[in-house]
Parts: structure tokens; C-alpha cells; sequence
């Protein structure tokens, strides 16, 4: 399994927007095959939002099926990424899940 981190740093003028975006996202996402999980949240601070998408991937093929090739940019709706102050892509390897012996 493979962890997607997306973080965004997004003005408090542009919260609104940037979540309804994001939320037209998720059904888009979920609609993907090899998708496990998606989760959207965020923390306020005084001057900004602090918004993270994260997805759980069966497999890296299924991720690639999403991503295209370039695995840096974060996929996001039309619009979504000309809010954000900063955005940011990470993978991480699944460590809680054991990988079955035979391969399968």
C-alpha cells in the first residue's frame, strides 16, 4: 500500500473556494480504481488553513493511474492549486500492512 500525502497552505480569503473544489474532488477520487482511502482535513491557524488530502493506494500501478507519470504534482481540480499559497506531495510505504509471502 501506498500513502498520498497532499498539503496546502491556503489564504483565509481563498478557504471557501479552495474546499468546495476539493470536496468536487473526492467523489473523482473515490471513483478510482486500486483506491483504498481518502480522507480531507483541515486546521485554521490565525492567517491560514492548513488542508490535507490523503489517499491510500493498493498498488503504485493504480496510483500512476491517477498521477500520470509525474508522481510531484498533486492532481488537483481545475483551479484548486491557483488558491493555495504552497502545495506539497508526499508518498509514504504502508508499514502496518504484511506483505503476503507467496506474492499474492
Amino acid at each position: 500500500m501506498i500513502v498520498r500525502v497532499v498539503t496546502a497552505t491556503v489564504p483565509r480569503d481563498h478557504m471557501g473556494a479552495f474546499n468546495a473544489l476539493l470536496r468536487t474532488q473526492l467523489p473523482i477520487l473515490r471513483a478510482q480504481e486500486g483506491l483504498v482511502y481518502v480522507k480531507l482535513a483541515r486546521r485554521l491557524t490565525d492567517h491560514v488553513e492548513e488542508v490535507v488530502l490523503l489517499e491510500e493506494w493498493r498498488d503504485v500501478d493504480s496510483l500512476y493511474r491517477w498521477t500520470g507519470p509525474t508522481l510531484e504534482k498533486p492532481r488537483l481540480v481545475p483551479g484548486a492549486e491557483a488558491l493555495a499559497e504552497r502545495i506539497e506531495v508526499r508518498y509514504y510505504e504502508a508499514l502496518d500492512v504484511v506483505p503476503d509471502p507467496d506474492g499474492s
